[in-house]
């Protein structure tokens, strides 16, 4: 329990950092962007956007794209992409998320990793929706071979306006788990806890903030923790620039994989 808090302050200690730093100085905070180094490693998929819940009805979605290459003594190459698509109509939302990140040194693969993520909410009442998500996901950086995720529960929202939106939500969780340790296959049912936070005021400028909890019902010394911080910077009416920063956590990693992973991620985002 004890690390459980330190995870969790140290991950608000930086959100807040950045919060203050993107509202008093964004300029600043985007120069510290552009040089931060990029990673790619996340044990919990994070799909909260503005669109997710717009009140609208009809298609939305986005494509992001990242590629660097740094040649000294290695060549090294990443390449990323992911986009989302969704629509919503009536009472009724629908949402699919796919990405892909791939990094190669000198013809030697480092890291792949993969995942698709489905999702459905229909409104109940103004401030509650019933979801229900599939996703599968595969992760060499963090010892992951697969994993299959079914899941279903209530959305609350505890305040939405023309500016900020606040969620939480408790959710049920089946996985289906395949890691790098020999013959090992997890099959568990956990709660996936979430509460976001988003900030669209500005026209050209919107952050949001989430944190997922997921312990596993029989084994709560078995859980694992997300925090993520993401920022987006309007270049045109259509293309974008987005940071984000996500700090993960997990109590039972496969053999050689560390608890904790920091990921930092700058993308170009395009909207459709």
């Amino acid at each position: 329990m004890a690390n459980v808090i330190k995870i969790i302050f140290r991950a608000l200690l930086i959100i807040t950092r950045l919060i203050f730093v993107a509202l008093k100085n964004k300029f600043l905070l985007f120069i510290l962007i552009l040089i931060a180094v990029q990673t790619s490693a996340q044990q919990v998929i994070n799909i909260e956007s503005k669109k997710y819940d717009n009140r609208d009805t009809g298609w939305h979605g986005n494509m992001e794209f990242l590629f660097s290459l740094i040649q000294n003594q290695n060549q090294i190459i990443s390449l990323g992409n992911k986009f989302n698509i969704g629509i919503n109509k009536d009472i009724h939302s629908y949402l699919f998320v796919n990405e892909f990140n791939f990094v190669q040194a000198n013809s030697q693969n480092l890291d792949y990793n993969s995942y698709q993520h489905l999702r459905y909410k229909r409104a109940i009442e103004p401030w509650l929706s019933g979801e229900a998500f599939m996703q599968t996901q595969f992760n060499q950086q963090i010892g992951l071979k697969f994993r299959g995720l079914l899941g279903a529960g209530p959305r609350f929202r505890l305040f939405y306006d023309d500016s900020m939106k606040v969620f939480v939500g408790p959710m049920w969780m089946y996985e289906y788990e395949k890691t790098t340790d020999e013959n090992t296959k997890n099959i568990k049912n956990r709660l996936s806890l979430y509460a976001s936070f988003l900030y669209f005021k500005e026209k050209n400028f919107n952050f949001d903030f989430v944190m997922y909890y997921q312990p596993d019902l029989i084994n709560f010394y078995d859980f694992r923790l997300m925090s993520e911080f993401k920022a987006e910077w309007l270049i045109t009416k259509k293309l974008g620039f987005k940071f984000t920063l996500t700090q993960s956590y997990n109590s039972l990693p496969p053999k050689g994989i560390p608890n904790n992973i920091l990921n930092v991620r700058n993308s170009f985002l395009y909207r459709f």
